[in-house]
């Protein structure tokens, strides 16, 4: 038994969407009878079934906000997660504005998909919800979309976190705090800050504000200016102590029984 994180692809933005250089397809989490497709923007659909991963499988969709590079293939995996739009199964879980809208940012998921998902979630910082025997606790963003929220997933093999895209706040310190991998949306290098973004330099001062810090971060929704991300990854494993890897295509993280972790 065991859970494991696939990832479909690395980059996120504007430039990184249009042109694919980093697709943009999201990440996978599979905990025993959880199957959860989180952020699947453009290239989702695609990416996986290159992997021969199933999105019949689907049992969950997570999407943090109403951005297309985090959205763009959720209804077409609705209709995979819910058999052709044929039976009533599995969760939709997003921010106010991707599930319902909220002013100028206009709902992303039709009522006709949202209709076919057994349950839809609207989920805001610090709210939780049980999946599949594992908890998953909404965390605080500061972004273009002003609902927009990450994650802190609980499970018995250890804590997962995903930062979504935010810059940096003094919350993300306390929600990450020692979960075993956490995933981090690290747009541009070292100290290149941009608003509503974190850079390097930003996720190594919030992890060594941590208690215990994370097993392995994982560098994620990466831009085109970070042009080597292995260099980038050092840089910060250097400057926080801690494994870090710069996600791609294809990479698997796995926890087995909490005791260990492998990078495939």
């Amino acid at each position: 038994m065991r859970a494991e994180i696939i990832f479909l692809g690395s980059g996120g933005g504007r430039w990184a969407t249009i042109t694919q250089k980093k697709p943009t397809g999201g990440f996978i989490i599979n905990v025993d009878n959880l199957r959860m497709h989180v952020d699947p923007g453009p290239g989702a659909i695609v990416r996986a079934n290159k992997l021969k991963l199933s999105p019949w499988k689907t049992n969950a969709i997570f999407v943090s906000h109403c951005h297309p590079d985090h959205y763009n293939d959720v209804e077409v995996l609705i209709e995979a997660m819910t058999e052709g739009m044929v039976k009533k199964r599995g969760y939709l879980i997003g921010s106010l504005t991707t599930i319902e809208g909220y002013g100028k940012y206009e709902k992303v998921v039709s009522d006709y998909h949202k209709s076919k998902v057994k349950n839809v979630v609207v989920i805001y910082p610090n709210d939780s919800i049980n999946l599949y025997d594992n908890e998953l606790i909404a965390t605080k963003t500061k972004h273009g979309d002003p609902y927009g929220v990450g994650f802190r997933l609980k499970t018995r093999y250890g804590d997962i976190g995903y930062t979504s895209d935010t810059e940096k706040i003094d919350s993300l310190i306390d929600d990450f705090d020692g979960v075993r991998v956490l995933i981090a949306n690290i747009t541009r290098k070292k100290n290149e800050k941009i608003r509503g973004h974190l850079c390097s330099n930003d996720i190594i001062d919030i992890i060594n504000s941590m208690n215990k810090k994370p097993e392995l971060l994982v560098m994620f929704h990466m831009g085109l200016k970070i042009t080597n991300p292995k260099s980038e990854a050092e840089y910060i494993s250097k400057n926080t102590g801690i494994e870090v890897v710069p996600s791609k295509f294809g990479l698997k993280i796995e926890l087995i029984d909490g005791i260990y972790k492998r990078i495939l």
